[in-house]
């Protein structure tokens, strides 16, 4: 039965199932730590002292000795009962308290991946096409991510600015910036504080929005915005300036396998993604492959239903 809680510390008033009573855990707005109250009365304690009493109460006339004994074994009893419940709140307060953390983490990812797409969106709409996974220098090599190139688009003109766009990601003037200036966006909250590693990466290759033959552009969208990913958590050891994306080829429609190359990797259960028309999903981890790959590709026309990402 869930009961009516309110969060102390920010008020928000949220249903809590009665399982969850006495627990402690983080409030889902707020992040703050927070002690459910016991909403049910215990009733273990009164029937072991009705139990006690009602041992050895035959009108009086039953011995102190036999008496004694009773309430000795009744309080016995009470201890294994109240130490088995400990236990076990522990157990599922701790876990009910995983989820929370896990559930804020997903929240925090989804808005970091829709604030991309809107820059990724604002970026298409000045140039006709998203840019392009890496910005180019003499000879075609990648020298920087196109997490650099939208930099504008999130408010980072200045910074922006600052880069050489003729030199590697690695040199020694954009390295600087990368380790002092990596804008909030591009770090996933389970990251420590002076990380420079980013999970945000475009999905890259044949059939994808993102080929090797140049960037496509929201109009050329013919399977729908919101059944088109735009961009993916996965973990890619890479620095957030370095031009490292996900092969579609590579990644092969998996979800958070030990491979390592593919989209994942990062929440527990599945992975976070937006869209084209900038709505964040998270996509449990048993999606099948074939429906991740329909997903990746914009114009393949591949039969999807219409709650695929609800």
């Amino acid at each position: 039965m869930p009961y009516l809680f309110t969060c102390p510390h920010c008020q928000t008033r949220t249903e809590v199932e009665d399982e969850f009573s006495g627990q402690t855990g983080e409030c889902v707005v707020c992040g703050r730590q927070i002690q459910l109250p016991d909403f049910a009365p215990q009733s273990g304690n009164a029937e072991g002292v009705n139990a006690g009493r009602s041992v050895g109460s035959h009108g009086g006339s039953t011995p102190k000795r036999k008496r004694s004994v009773a309430w000795v074994v009744a309080a016995v009893m009470m201890l294994l009962i109240v130490g088995a419940a400990v236990i076990a709140i522990a157990r599922v307060g701790g876990s009910a308290a995983q989820r929370v953390r896990q559930g804020r983490e997903r929240m925090a990812s989804i808005r970091n991946l829709e604030k991309i797409a809107l820059a990724l969106n604002a970026y298409a709409a000045d140039h006709g096409t998203y840019p392009a996974p890496a910005i180019l220098g003499q000879g075609g090599k990648p020298l920087l991510s196109w997490r650099v190139q939208i930099l504008p688009y999130l408010g980072e003109e200045e910074l922006f600015d600052r880069f050489n766009l003729n030199e590697r990601w690695d040199s020694e003037e954009n390295q600087m910036l990368s380790y002092q200036d990596m804008p909030a966006v591009y770090r996933h909250s389970s990251s420590q504080g002076w990380a420079t590693d980013t999970v945000y990466h475009l999905v890259t290759g044949t059939g994808t929005l993102f080929p090797a033959s140049g960037p496509l552009g929201p109009k050329q969208v013919l399977d729908g915005a919101g059944k088109t990913i735009l961009c993916v958590e996965a973990r890619k050891a890479s620095n957030w300036t370095e031009p490292v994306d996900v092969d579609a080829i590579t990644a092969g429609g998996k979800i958070n396998s030990t491979s390592g190359s593919d989209l994942g990797g990062v929440t527990e259960g599945g992975v976070c993604v937006v869209t084209v028309d900038g709505r964040g999903h998270f996509l449990a981890e048993s999606t099948p492959a074939m429906t991740v790959n329909a997903l990746v590709s914009p114009k393949g026309g591949e039969p999807l239903t219409d709650d695929v990402l609800d």
